[in-house]
């Protein structure tokens, strides 16, 4: 099992379905929606990125994954969006 460590230094259980409600609310925000597939096809290549790190992974790390898998999907608008929710 996969732990996050956030920002307070804290460690808890990695919950997946987090990332795919910031990323809903990110494209909400920006009028673009997309499907639930197509946010868990996008949080698939997050989790892909983010496998080289060793032990939790920051949260930090786990955002500006998203907004490069934003960007690179031809999602730059909604990464935009994303950069301003985080």
């Amino acid at each position: 099992m996969r732990n996050i460590i956030k920002r307070d230094g804290t460690v808890r259980p990695y919950e997946p379905e987090k990332i795919i409600t910031a990323m809903g609310k990110a494209f909400r925000e920006t009028a673009a929606g997309t499907s639930r597939e197509e946010m868990e096809r996008l949080l698939r290549a997050v989790e892909k990125e983010m496998e080289h790190k060793d032990g939790g992974w920051a949260v930090e790390d786990i955002q500006d994954s998203v907004e490069e898998v934003l960007s690179t999907a031809g999602y730059a608008d909604v990464a935009k969006s994303y950069i301003l929710y985080r």
